[in-house]
């Protein structure tokens, strides 16, 4: 084996450099058995070399494999990836690794799998991992290194903030040392690094990881849904945890358990028996007061766990007025008031002792302050969202197209700085209003009308040329389009058209402003292709459903804003009992109506909306675009 062949283009300068310092000429070697057989090498693999002393470095263990041929040096350079990865020089892990995917020996590339994935991930070549993990089969590897991938595995999904792919590699770790505990040690941090990925499943990943789970796994998942339940209730949680545990005995005690689920427990959640509600339930608010009030008594109607009582008072009056109001009633809990003024009044009282879960985003410009906490539809965290995402793909060149309007710029403008806070340039960026402004825009963008002033310019020179097609520019990652669904309709169609036959395909993304429930066939064909996020509560995901089939016999007519805010209004009732938790542990959300819920330690409340994509001329909820 020649090791300055190096067939990893992106890599091939870094490999040559480094391997040309350490081994000064890669076919000088020692004559040796150029080949064993398979069942030599197994047993060379399989034992423990230790001839040379163990305190040998990364170098020295090369410099040796020099020394060797074939299988026998494809061995000892196995051992040099293992210890510079200890030593953490990746760039000469990284070299060995993907020097060693060329190896003729089965074995040698199976072995060398999990090193090859350690080097990327200590190198941060992320991609490559995870196309790496996507093309490996966990069960072609060499038992011995199963384990390791799928450690290395979740530390990559970890890494991305995918918390549904972490859990399922950690999950079937578990299962791995829950049927070989001699591995045990060498996973000692498996369960705390666990419990926070499952913290933050939304109730749709949770369901789909119980399809088909071992009984270990169904275990954990089972202590989720516990905790989630009953958090607000301590007795509640007691019995529901002694009954746990005697359920699954294979699973660590409950002194045993990851050390962030145990400060939760300990903490007493807001137990509140009357509930003051602050709405504006007079003045051109009324209807989205009402929408919010009626997903506040659905929540309470569906709550049978402990007794409690809601007075909605219009908060349309001085602060003075409703504080005697609240002090007369012996109200222990407020939830409101809605509008952005009344809550920085209320907010600005040094005299609020109530705790408190504004209908509203934070005033950044003050402190933070105890027992209070904020929660709104901010369609920024919808911005950070994507920004996520498109971090996750890899992706370079983004554009933004958004129509003239506050609200979308607003996203526009928050989506460019979390974007530049990763270390990109600031995405090209759109703006239009009328629909030929739009289809201006897609053709400028694309470059098709460059592409097809050229075509004319040769047609005119060369007599009888051939007719070509347009071309459009492929150095665009994906679109971010920030527009109302009349708008969506139009644009998808133009950029379908404009993009040539032979080029990738353009993704498109798009924000829950473009969402809505109506529509007939031609609409959802056009937007075939177009990703979206969106509240599970719209998307009618399966822990929504009941309570939306009765939601849509009442108030079948509402729009999409007012649905949102019933969602709202739902949610905000059921937080309310995992509040300090959260607040605590930001790693724990709730799964909501309107999104997957986390505390932020200044209490403003973020969302992880749920994804929705057109597909084959209808709309589905996907957990990973």
């Amino acid at each position: 084996m020649v090791l300055c062949i190096v067939k990893t283009s992106k890599f091939k300068p870094l490999f040559i450099l480094t391997l040309a310092a350490l081994v000064s000429s890669c076919a000088q070697t020692i004559p040796q058995q150029s080949s064993t057989t398979e069942r030599e090498l197994i047993t060379e693999l399989a034992k423990d070399e230790t001839p040379e002393p163990a305190t040998l470095s990364a170098e020295q263990l090369l410099a040796q494999a020099a020394t060797y041929q074939g299988e026998a040096q494809q061995i000892r350079l196995l051992k040099a990836a293992e210890a510079a990865l200890l030593e953490q020089n990746s760039a000469l892990a990284l070299a060995i690794t993907d020097t060693l995917r060329q190896s003729d020996s089965a074995l040698i590339r199976q072995r060398n799998q999990v090193l090859l994935l350690q080097a990327y991930l200590q190198h941060n070549e992320l991609a490559l991992a995870e196309q790496l993990i996507e093309q490996t089969n966990r069960t072609q590897l060499a038992p011995s290194d199963q384990a390791a991938f799928l450690w290395s595995s979740a530390k990559l999904y970890q890494q991305q903030q995918r918390a549904y792919a972490a859990a399922r590699s950690l999950l079937q770790l578990d299962e791995m040392l829950g049927n070989n505990p001699t591995l045990l040690d060498s996973y000692a941090e498996l369960h705390e690094q666990l419990w926070p990925q499952l913290s933050a499943l939304s109730h749709s990943e949770l369901t789909n990881l119980q399809v088909g789970a071992s009984q270990r796994a169904r275990g954990w998942l089972n202590l989720l849904e516990v905790v989630r339940n009953k958090l607000g209730n301590p007795e509640q949680l007691n019995n529901a945890l002694t009954e746990w545990q005697q359920r699954y005995p294979q699973l660590p005690s409950l002194s045993q358990l990851p050390k962030a689920l145990q400060q939760q427990l300990a903490l007493t959640p807001y137990q509140p028996q009357r509930i003051a509600v602050l709405l504006p339930l007079s003045g051109q608010f009324q209807q989205h007061a009402k929408a919010i009030q009626y997903g506040l008594l659905a929540a309470t109607s569906a709550d049978n766990s402990l007794p409690r009582e809601l007075l909605f008072i219009d908060s349309q009056q001085s602060v003075a007025d409703i504080q005697q109001q609240l002090a007369a009633k012996q109200i222990d809990f407020v939830i409101g008031p809605l509008l952005k003024d009344q809550v920085e009044q209320v907010s600005k009282q040094a005299d609020w002792t109530y705790p408190t879960l504004f209908l509203n985003s934070r005033d950044s410009q003050l402190p933070a302050q105890p027992d209070r906490f904020y929660f709104a539809l901010n369609l920024e965290d919808e911005a950070a969202q994507m920004v996520q995402l498109f971090a996750q793909k890899n992706y370079k060149r983004p554009v933004i197209i958004s129509s003239r309007n506050v609200i979308s710029q607003r996203m526009q403008q928050h989506f460019t700085r979390q974007w530049q806070a990763l270390g990109h340039e600031a995405p090209e960026s759109y703006q239009f209003e009328a629909k030929a402004e739009l289809e201006a825009l897609i053709t400028r963008l694309l470059e098709t009308d460059s592409s097809r002033e050229r075509i004319r310019l040769i047609s005119g020179l060369i007599p009888g040329s051939v007719e070509s097609e347009a071309h459009s520019r492929l150095d665009i990652d994906a679109i971010y389009l920030l527009a109302d669904p009349v708008q969506t309709r139009m644009f998808k169609p133009f950029v379908d058209v404009s993009v040539m036959q032979t080029a990738p395909k353009l993704p498109i993304y798009a924000s829950s402003r473009s969402y809505s429930a109506g529509g007939d066939a031609n609409d959802l064909r056009d937007l075939n292709g177009l990703t979206f996020t969106e509240t599970p509560w719209l998307l009618n995901e399966q822990h929504s459903q009941k309570v939306r089939q009765q939601y849509l016999e009442l108030f079948s007519e509402q729009d999409e804003t007012l649905q949102r805010l019933f969602a709202m209004g739902y949610d905000a009732y059921h937080i309310i009992g995992s509040l300090k938790q959260q607040q605590q542990l930001p790693s724990l959300s709730h799964p909501g109506f309107t999104g997957r819920l986390t505390v932020n330690a200044d209490g403003s409340i973020s969302r992880q909306l749920s994804w929705g994509s057109y597909r084959s001329n209808r709309l589905v909820a996907v957990q990973e675009p």
